[in-house]
């Protein structure tokens, strides 16, 4: 058991990220990570403790995602992941790479709990078919099936560009354009297809439904800029990539951005107060 529990100190960097990624709450992350670390208490001595302890710290995600799904279809407004300021994160680089874009995680809300662990497992930590099926207690030919329909219902909306330059000089002139009240200048930054996400939980006004198509997504964007004049702008780095927060009197949001062929294919907005404490905020 000592062994088993020296390996969950060690590694609970790294299996915090992964119940982050999936779950795309950081607070619920710890807690996966805290209830493997009580269960392993009692347990044997295992061969291999890393790969014991992701298997039981994937399979609590599991769970724990599918009850949060349950009781997010109270939700008001589209869910969106929690964003991780990266002052909040170990040092190590390889546990740093292995978070997932907050873009993504809201588009892995689509798959089924146990894809969704296949799809992370694979992305994020780099496990073949094999060792997922281990872990889900699968097979390699379902999980290597799990991939191929998750990237085939990924692909259709996940951006193609990640570069964190590329992603903070669009930021730079979108910020730019919507200070200057210039419609034509935001329109010409979006894909015809522009989505805008805005989260405010029911706890700050926002808009309850994605916001569709370039022109809609660009008068949206002028339209709470000239209601809030007086906001502050500092840049951040969540997730890897860069964001801009908005500090405004009486609330604030963060405002991120995915990229596909040079062009603004969606934005992500959260002013969920409860959601930006990785961000030094109060709630």
């Amino acid at each position: 058991m000592a062994d088993t529990l020296q390996a969950w100190a060690d590694e609970q960097p790294r299996l915090t990220m992964l119940a982050y990624n999936m779950l795309g709450v950081w607070a619920e992350a710890q807690d996966v990570v805290s209830a493997v670390g009580e269960q392993v208490l009692g347990a044997k001595e295992v061969r291999n403790p890393a790969a014991y302890l992701t298997t039981l710290t994937t399979r609590r995600a599991i769970d724990v995602l599918r009850s949060a799904r349950a009781t997010r279809t109270q939700y008001i407004g589209p869910w969106l992941p929690e964003p991780v300021d990266e002052r909040t994160l170990p040092e190590d680089a390889a546990i740093r790479s292995s978070m997932l874009r907050v873009g993504l995680l809201h588009i892995l809300e689509q798959l089924p709990e146990t894809a969704r662990a296949a799809y992370v497992l694979h992305h994020a930590l780099g496990y073949t078919a094999p060792q997922i099926a281990q872990v889900l207690g699968s097979t390699p030919a379902a999980v290597r099936q799990m991939l191929h329909r998750a990237k085939a219902k990924l692909d259709a909306q996940r951006a193609t560009e990640h570069d964190p330059a590329k992603v903070a000089g669009m930021l730079d002139r979108i910020i730019e354009a919507i200070n200057n009240d210039d419609a034509a200048a935001v329109a010409s930054l979006l894909h015809d297809g522009a989505v805008l996400y805005n989260d405010g939980g029911g706890i700050i006004s926002a808009a309850r439904n994605p916001v569709f198509g370039s022109a809609k997504v660009t008068r949206f964007l002028l339209g709470v800029a000239q209601r809030n004049p007086g906001r502050v702008l500092e840049r951040r780095i969540v997730n890897g990539e860069p964001a801009v927060l908005f500090t405004l009197p009486y609330r604030t949001d963060l405002l991120g951005l995915e990229l596909d062929d040079g062009r603004i294919r969606t934005l992500w907005q959260i002013c969920n107060p409860h959601k930006l404490g990785s961000l030094g905020l109060d709630a």
